[in-house]
């Protein structure tokens, strides 16, 4: 009898120790899969991470590609204009020593003029000299308003080239003192129309200040240049009152 329940005790302690196994077996195998879960969740994370920083790297690598792109067309810009401010400037110079040298002929026709006239020369002659003293005016004028135009154009160009130079801080320099009048206001789309233009030396991002009489109304920046006109949008900031038409446009003298 002894022996049974010795036998019986031996076989419940069996049964005690596979159960503890068992439940240590069952955490251990839970706290396996559990690490496994956390490492996958960590690997799929990292994976995504990556891709991410991939996509990132190549729009990176893209944008560097388009920004060295545009660095080369300023680049390439920034000397045509250059060059053809050089030749611009050269043009004016050679018109420059050509008008010396016709107002230089002109004075010397003057001054033979007046020596035939005190002499008492013939008619015929006094008016040869008078022919060919109207031609060298006429010439004169030609190379005036051609000057003119160089200057506009060179103009245009220097401001151009400062703005590929220093796009952030340059400013357009308008002819000192130049003055106009505003023709149309478009209130709705906040821009005017000018009674001036390229021929007046009006240049594009120019800014000018609108006026009527002597009291400030606002200013404007030139948006579009035509011969002889100019299309131009109001500057908020600078809106002190309601602009109208016959309103006085200005560049203030340096």
């Amino acid at each position: 009898m002894l022996r049974r329940i010795f036998i019986i005790l031996a076989i419940l302690a069996s049964i005690g120790v596979i159960v503890i196994s068992q439940t240590k077996l069952k955490e251990h195998v839970t706290t396996i899969r559990d690490q496994r879960q956390d490492f996958s969740n960590k690997l799929f994370s990292t994976t995504a991470t990556l891709n991410t920083t991939r996509k990132t790297l190549a729009a990176t690598s893209n944008e560097l590609v388009t920004t060295r792109n545009e660095l080369a067309s300023t680049k390439t810009k920034l000397q045509n204009t250059e060059r053809e401010l050089a030749a611009m400037t050269s043009a004016k110079d050679r018109l420059e020593q050509d008008l010396a040298k016709v107002r230089a002929s002109e004075k010397a026709a003057r001054d033979e003029l007046a020596q035939w006239a005190n002499l008492g020369i013939k008619a015929e002659m006094v008016k040869t000299i008078q022919e060919d003293l109207a031609k060298s005016k006429d010439t004169i004028a030609v190379l005036e308003e051609e000057r003119k135009m160089l200057n506009r154009k060179i103009a245009k160009l220097e401001a151009e080239l400062a703005k590929l130079v220093d796009p952030n801080n340059y400013t357009v320099q308008l002819p000192p003192g130049l003055k106009g009048s505003v023709l149309v206001v478009d209130p709705k789309w906040e821009f005017v129309v000018l009674d001036i233009g390229e021929k007046n030396g009006v240049l594009k991002d120019g800014i000018m200040m609108v006026h009527r009489d002597t009291k400030l109304v606002g200013k404007v920046k030139i948006a579009t240049v035509m011969p002889d006109r100019s299309i131009a949008n109001i500057l908020p900031g600078w809106k002190v009152d309601e602009i109208r038409e016959g309103d006085g446009v200005m560049f203030p003298r340096q």
